[in-house]
């Protein structure tokens, strides 16, 4: 979802400024003017707190923005509506109208501040957010090497290799998946991905924390990584199937299960800090990876697949007198375990709380696919598709996965050779001259399906519900979207 990192991709909120959106406007062919913000939230209120697509409020950098109503927010590792945001940490508890323990101003104000990144339109006066991130620093991260781990905990003290004590990481894994779950539990708002690996390789093969020093864990074995520290490129492959590359050469284990961590493992982690009592701020991690270069054999399942980066043109119906550039640009890179397999992307919307694919979009590759990498980077793949093309219509997620693969489920939650993440970054149109027509333009929500038609669904008390379009809308003071060219467009003509 790093997205942040690992989890979903990392992402960036300025690409070229600002698109046109909306549903039917009465503003006709006024533009109306975008808006970014990042910045600490100060104020946080929920319209309706008994329903769950309830509309908010929110304060950030002095400015008050609405958050429509079936707005999700993107969060580290998943999505969330307003309403689940103001059930506290456990997600559990009766929704509060005024007090998230997010903002500055609640009366449980938190200790260390949160933060949201948020672009929309400014309507009749009033900005109306289309895209919303929430964390408490979409650019932290850390790294260093593994001190010591405490196994009961699912605790690492990463920092220099033979230096003073350092960060005190737990992963903030609410089932266990990779490690022993946290006592006291760590602010699930805020958890890992649990339909992808964000606790991964660089190749992103999973990793994991085991859950004893002195028994071997049957979820993170100990003969799943060679016994020779020394070695950290390899190909986890069951007896006698062929290594990835020459370079990595065969090891014998269970590619369904993960590769333990072990002291000495230089690790990179993106999360929040948190206070535990009588503890003090320990980091609950999201995302974490090893510099580790693990492949799979050529051919098997399972595969893994991960998304670093995935950024998207939302081109953009010129406004007259208007002199603006767009761009349909789409950008993807990766890892996949299997270098000798073929990946193809395709732009989705998915409903996150069931893990599939809502409605698949485009294919983005051609009928053989995407070939990764055999140089210096074995299994990376990345492509750029032309800024110039036919329109796309616009998506909530990239997902990549390995041509030919089942994609069957694993025990883990994980499927085999797919990887599902949000697009990281929307580039919308730019202004070619300065000062006409004297604001940023705006951002064409039209072309957004997930917001203009809605997509996916939530997980409710009565069961899953269906995202509806967003209220208000944040229109862009075009009445239609984009035409889709050669594309799909969001109501699939």
């Amino acid at each position: 979802m790093t997205r942040t990192l690992f989890g979903h991709a990392p992402r960036h909120i300025f690409g070229l400024f600002a698109v046109t959106f909306g549903a039917q406007s009465a503003m006709a062919q006024t533009a109306a003017p975008s808006f970014a913000l990042t910045g600490h939230i100060e104020n946080f209120s929920l319209d309706t707190p008994a329903d769950k697509f309830s509309a908010a409020k929110i304060t950030v950098r002095g400015i008050d923005v609405v958050l429509p109503k079936h707005l999700l927010i993107t969060m580290p590792g998943q999505y969330l509506t307003a309403q689940d945001l103001f059930r506290g940490p456990t997600m559990q508890a009766p929704p509060q109208g005024e007090n998230s323990g997010l903002a500055l101003l609640d009366a449980s104000a938190p200790r260390v501040p949160f933060e949201a990144e948020l672009v929309g339109n400014i309507v009749n006066g009033v900005y109306v957010a289309g895209i919303a991130h929430i964390s408490q620093g979409a650019l932290h991260s850390g790294a260093g090497f593994i001190q010591s781990i405490d196994h009961e905990k699912g605790e690492l003290t990463i920092g220099a290799q033979d230096g003073a004590h350092g960060a005190h990481v737990r992963l903030n894994d609410p089932d266990g998946v990779y490690g022993a779950t946290s006592t006291p539990p760590l602010d699930a708002r805020f958890q890992l991905d649990k339909e992808n690996s964000p606790v991964h390789a660089r190749t992103g093969f999973p990793v994991c924390i085991p859950r004893s020093a002195t028994a071997n864990d049957p979820k993170c074995p100990r003969g799943n990584r060679p016994a020779d520290s020394n070695i950290r490129r390899f190909t986890c492959a069951r007896p006698g199937a062929p290594a990835a590359a020459v370079d990595a050469p065969r090891h014998d284990c269970n590619p369904e299960l993960p590769i333990p961590l072990r002291v000495g493992d230089y690790v990179t982690y993106a999360g929040m800090l948190q206070e535990l009592p009588g503890t003090g701020f320990i980091i609950a991690a999201h995302g974490l990876e090893a510099e580790l270069g693990v492949y799979t054999s050529p051919g098997t399942e399972p595969v893994y697949v991960f998304v670093e980066e995935a950024i998207q043109g939302t081109k953009g119906e010129a406004f007259p007198n208007i002199p603006q550039e767009e761009t349909t640009r789409f950008r993807i890179v990766g890892f996949t375990t299997d270098p000798s397999r073929n990946v193809e992307i395709l732009i989705a919307d998915i409903g996150r709380e069931v893990g599939g694919v809502n409605d698949i979009g485009v294919s983005l590759t051609g009928p053989d696919g995407l070939a990764p990498s055999n140089l210096a980077q074995l299994g990376r793949f990345r492509n750029t598709w032309p800024s110039k093309d036919s329109a796309r219509a616009v998506r909530r997620d990239a997902i990549a996965q390995v041509v030919g693969s089942p994609h069957a489920k694993l025990a883990n939650g994980l499927t085999s050779g797919r990887y599902g993440a949000p697009v990281g970054e929307y580039i919308y149109p730019e202004l070619t001259r300065f000062g006409l027509p004297g604001y940023a333009l705006p951002v064409a929500f039209e072309n957004f399906c997930f917001l203009r038609l809605g997509g996916g669904t939530m997980p409710t008390d009565s069961g899953p519900q269906p995202v509806q379009p967003l209220t208000p809308f944040p229109e862009s003071g075009h009445p239609l979207s984009q035409p889709v060219g050669g594309g799909r467009a969001c109501d699939g003509q």
